[in-house]
């Protein structure tokens, strides 16, 4: 490409060559984790990002229109978006696409000044914007663009400057963020942002292009697995709201003897009880004992699983419009167990999603469109897609309520605080004082060594986390597990929910909720078998 003229055909091949570019060292950037968890998936999601903005992109109605193409690149890229690095991607090339819309042609100058307005946008959509990220290396990139542009310098010139500045940037970000300084890595959304340069630099100079497939096809695989329920222990669901006026005793551990997947909320007079049963009806008697029932409600999950298995009518009535329900709700997990329990508690769409695979704006926008209803509340369940589930606010017809829940135990107890017949607002307000309430406690393993808060970590190590916070480490998970809920409960500790992951099996959870039981005698426990990938044990303490 030596024209300094550029159209249409020529940003898509500086895309195509960023594209190929994250496509070969998105794994690279997944490394430059802070925390040494297996979370690492800013490359991941920028990769997938930028492949949407890609994909979108060949679509433009007019391939040789510059303002086109950006604007379908944009459109993409906020469709596709995963995670908080995705998100601010999506910025970046929304305000690139503002500056060039109906452009027929870009050159020099535009294009530095389209970076310029990417970074605008960017900075606009984060409410506390920190240096030493992404959008650090950006400024300093378009800053420098810009005045490479107005000093008659040609393409190759300015991106070449522009991504020198960039790198050095990038180098400098441990010196801004203390954090990344203590893992001895650089900004990971900030090394993808330079991975995107340096393919337009690439495309422009014409040095180490790289092939890459005309079109990008991404799989993502929406198809429910339906669970073979025929053999389920404790067949029936049931729900119910106990009205109490002297507490409720020792209900709880009455309830466990008949069932499992046991989980009690209690808001002033009102308890909340949800447990999987042989026998609903000793269940209903057991509560009664402890006040009036309201809203009781019995599900047969083995004619639920073979109803779900039948092939679909031509009419589709979704979960929230069968029930009758004003608003719907669609969670975010990863783990059968933990969806299970999450759809029996009122979610009506569980979106597959979470640490290492943040689910795209796009596939929370279809789980948000396929309810039969005029709002829609979501639970993100992780910090890293609340970001992504804000999009859908302005991206969806319907009125959108994003609870920023941050863990899978808060999204459960946000579940658990709803009331039936409440309406949208109350339920909202419920939900975010329900999160309030939990500690969220994470045992997963060091995918590699570094020091993180003074502490040394060595890969391969037990890690115990406190809402993110690596607290203890170790050698055997038990160990850590003690340690663990030992620095995370109070003497206002009540109930603690032990979600146990698909690599422990029931017979090592059951010994270790034994062992937990006698050194912890105040606490009173559920054991859930979640299903989740890289943790072992997820905790909700409240």
């Amino acid at each position: 490409m030596t024209t300094e003229i550029l159209n249409g055909h020529d940003v898509k091949r500086m895309f195509d060559a960023a594209l190929a570019g994250l496509a070969k060292r998105h794994k690279e950037i997944d490394a430059l984790n802070v925390f040494p968890v297996p979370d690492g998936d800013t490359g991941t999601n920028m990769y997938l990002t930028f492949a949407s903005a890609v994909e979108e992109a060949a679509r433009a109605g007019n391939p040789s229109s510059v303002g086109l193409v950006v604007e379908a690149a944009a459109r993409g890229s906020l469709m596709g978006a995963r995670g908080n690095s995705g998100v601010i991607l999506s910025q970046l090339l929304r305000g690139f696409a503002q500056e060039l819309k109906n452009s027929e042609q870009m050159n020099n100058i535009t294009f530095a000044q389209a970076l310029e307005e990417g970074v605008k946008v960017a900075f606009k959509a984060i409410m506390k914007p920190v240096e030493g990220t992404i959008l650090t290396v950006a400024r300093e990139a378009a800053k420098t663009a810009l005045k490479t542009a107005n000093r008659g310098s040609n393409m190759a010139g300015l991106l070449k400057n522009t991504c020198d500045v960039a790198e050095e940037t990038l180098r400098n970000t441990p010196k801004m963020l203390p954090a990344l300084a203590n893992a001895g890595v650089v900004d990971a959304g900030g090394m993808g942002w330079l991975v995107i340069l340096r393919g337009f630099q690439t495309a422009v100079s014409g040095e180490g292009a790289e092939e890459i497939h005309n079109s990008v096809d991404i799989v993502i695989n929406q198809d429910r697995e339906i669970v073979e329920a025929f053999n389920i222990q404790y067949p029936y669901c049931t729900e119910l709201l106990v009205n109490t006026t002297d507490g409720i005793g020792d209900l709880r551990s009455s309830l466990e003897q008949l069932g499992d997947s046991l989980m009690i909320a209690e808001s002033g007079s009102l308890t909340r009880v949800h447990v999987h049963s042989a026998h609903p009806g000793q269940v209903i008697e057991s509560c009664l004992r402890y006040g009036s029932l309201k809203d009781v409600k019995v599900t047969n999950m083995i004619d639920q699983a073979a109803q779900a298995a039948k092939p679909a009518s031509a009419v589709v009535v979704t979960p929230a419009a069968r029930d009758g329900k004003t608003f719907g709700i669609v969670s975010v997990a990863m783990g059968e167990g933990i969806k299970s329990v999450m759809e029996s508690l009122g979610a009506d769409v569980v979106v597959t999603g979470g640490q290492t695979m943040n689910p795209s704006t796009q596939e929370m926008l279809a789980a948000v469109s396929q309810l039969g209803t005029d709002a829609v509340i979501v639970l993100p369940n992780n910090k890293n897609i609340i970001m992504s589930a804000n999009q859908l606010v302005d991206l969806s017809d319907k009125k959108i309520v994003v609870i920023p829940s941050q863990s899978i135990p808060q999204g459960l107890a946000a579940l658990l605080a709803i009331i039936p017949g409440s309406d949208l607002e109350k339920t909202a307000k419920l939900m975010r004082e329900a999160c309030g309430r939990v500690k969220t406690g994470e045992v997963t393993y060091a995918v590699r060594s570094t020091k993180v808060n003074d502490r040394t970590i060595e890969k391969g190590e037990i890690l115990g986390l406190c809402d993110d916070e690596i607290i203890t480490a170790g050698t055997e998970i038990g160990v850590v597990v003690t340690e663990l809920l030992q620095k995370m409960s109070t003497p206002d500790s009540e109930v603690c929910s032990l979600y146990f992951g698909n690599g422990v099996s029931s017979e090592e959870a059951d010994e270790l909720l034994e062992q937990l039981s006698a050194q912890f005698p105040e606490l009173e426990y559920e054991l859930i078998s979640g299903g989740q990938p890289l943790y072992y044990y997820i905790i909700s303490l409240e």
